[in-house]
């Protein structure tokens, strides 16, 4: 280990045995190492105290660009593209997969706005799964 990229602390004593007993009866937590430990709970600290520098947001793969009366807009920045998922004929379809259950289909089965337009209209959604459970008679 470069010596220039670690410094060294001291504590008490009596603090180190509390700790090193507490990851010895505790593995599933998964400290390995008091040094482990320690570098958790200071990097928690600083966060709290927002000292150190936060990670750079990452959009989502997937987002809501527009919910129309027929078909749903989604931009999936993987494919770095719009999917228009449409409702039609008690079915729906992905213009970008070419499926009529993919992950932009099921994406638009969960947004809320979706959930009550095709409600209104005799579907029932899971939206936990982001599927058609009936479709309308």
């Amino acid at each position: 280990m470069p010596v220039d990229r670690y410094r060294g602390v001291s504590l008490q004593r009596e603090l180190v045995d509390t700790i090193e007993e507490f990851i010895n009866r505790h593995h599933e937590r998964g400290y390995k190492s008091l040094a482990d430990f320690v570098t958790d709970a200071v990097r928690k600290r600083c966060e709290e105290l927002k000292i150190l520098v936060p990670t750079p947001f990452e959009p989502p793969r997937l987002e809501n660009f527009n919910v129309n009366e027929d078909h749903v807009a989604v931009i999936d920045r993987k494919e770095r593209r719009i999917a228009n998922v449409y409702f039609r004929d008690n079915t729906m379809f992905c213009d970008v997969c070419e499926a009529k259950d993919c992950i932009h289909t099921r994406y638009a089965l969960k947004l809320p706005k979706v959930v009550e337009i095709l409600s209104k209209r005799g579907y029932m959604i899971d939206e936990d799964q982001g599927k058609i459970i009936q479709t309308p008679p």
